[in-house]
């Protein structure tokens, strides 16, 4: 039926281009990855006047000033696309070998920052209830005995977890959760999600949707409970 759309996860505008093939559509994009606005660019060439592509937050959707749009759908996409995980500056896997990093784009502080300056209170927490990990405690604490010899990079993190998890689950990495833990927090992703939600049911028209692709179990708690 056209209308206009909100995407609020615009990444490698998957779902933009999508909803841009039925006529009498209109896609407003949100990204918070700079990166993403080059291929925005490229949309903005063959679809101009029905698509709009703003470097903005989800805690940011009520900057968008619309003016008695009817937003017929919004749509929050919460992976991390492939290129964003292939990306070494991002340092977002545990496959790399440099730096901590995990900014995506409009961020406060990185992962380095995190780890290497935290207290192991702090970091405890972190783990345990970003990252649902058992071991969160003795993470935290090696972390701290092995920054007095060096500062800590990707590969002595998970060199550091491996050598710390006495359960070992050979289906997933040893690091996955301190890792999901740790993007959770420099991205501030549990507040953003909460803030993107009500602002984004605030501004749908009645009857809109609003669909939301989740990929983790805390992330599907605060969804399924909004």
């Amino acid at each position: 039926h056209g209308g206009t759309f909100i995407d609020c996860t615009f990444g490698q505008g998957g779902y933009t281009k999508k909803i841009l093939e039925f006529k009498d559509t209109k896609v407003i994009a949100l990204d918070r990855d700079i990166k993403s606005k080059k291929l925005a660019d490229k949309i903005l060439e063959k679809f101009q006047g029905r698509f709009y592509f703003k470097n903005k937050k989800f805690s940011q959707l009520s900057d968008l000033k619309l003016k008695k749009e009817d937003i017929s759908a919004i749509i929050f996409d919460l992976g991390y696309s492939y290129t964003q995980i292939k990306d070494s500056s991002k340092g977002l896997s545990f496959n790399f070998k440099g730096d901590l990093n995990m900014q995506m784009g409009l961020n406060d502080f990185s992962a380095k920052e995190t780890i290497n300056k935290l207290g192991v209170k702090e970091l405890e927490k972190i783990f345990k209830f970003f990252g649902e990990e058992k071991e969160a405690k003795r993470i935290a604490i090696n972390i701290i005995k092995e920054r007095q010899k060096k500062e800590i990079n990707t590969k002595n993190l998970v060199d550091l977890i491996e050598k710390n998890k006495r359960t070992k689950n050979y289906r997933t990495h040893s690091a996955t959760k301190v890792f999901q833990a740790l993007r959770i927090f420099v991205n501030k992703e549990i507040s953003e999600l909460i803030n993107g939600l009500i602002l984004a049911s605030k501004i749908l028209k009645k009857d809109g949707v609003l669909a939301v692709v989740t990929f983790h179990s805390l992330e599907d708690k605060i969804v399924k409970y909004f």
